[in-house]
């Protein structure tokens, strides 16, 4: 039994360890705030560079307005030009809009030929939707 727990954790280690490695060779550049109307909240776009082998990418987390960006994925929503098709905005990814409608509601427009990774509908109790732009 206890070469199994051994296999396991150092599984785990490798796993954890790949993952921090990995985010070490990356870099988030924030290129907008957006507090939510109460004043709890904040989306931030960013820019994310994780090397010359992988495209920019525009990234939105919503966090808690008194916090800063951690040198981490966004947590809501990942995007990318995917190879030119969507025009690159500021900081080199696709242009990303985002509007608190309510304190609970947030709006991140996107390029409809932006390539879309990760769009979550809801951070917590903030519901979060999406709309697209041409231009």
């Amino acid at each position: 039994m206890k070469p199994l727990v051994v296999v396991l954790a150092l599984v785990v280690f490798i796993v954890v360890g790949a993952s921090v490695l990995l985010d070490a060779g990356c870099g988030n550049d924030v290129l907008a705030e957006h507090a939510s109307p109460d004043g709890r909240w904040k989306a931030v776009v960013f820019q994310r560079d994780c090397g010359a082998t992988t495209d920019f990418s525009t990234q939105v987390s919503v966090i808690r307005a008194s916090r800063g960006i951690r040198n981490s994925p966004g947590n809501v929503f990942v995007t990318d030009t995917d190879h030119g098709i969507a025009p690159s905005g500021p900081g080199g990814g696709p242009e990303v809009r985002v509007r608190w409608e309510s304190p609970d509601l947030l709006v991140i427009a996107h390029h409809e030929a932006a390539r879309v990774f990760r769009s979550e509908e809801a951070v917590g109790s903030i519901r979060v939707e999406y709309e697209r732009f041409d231009r």
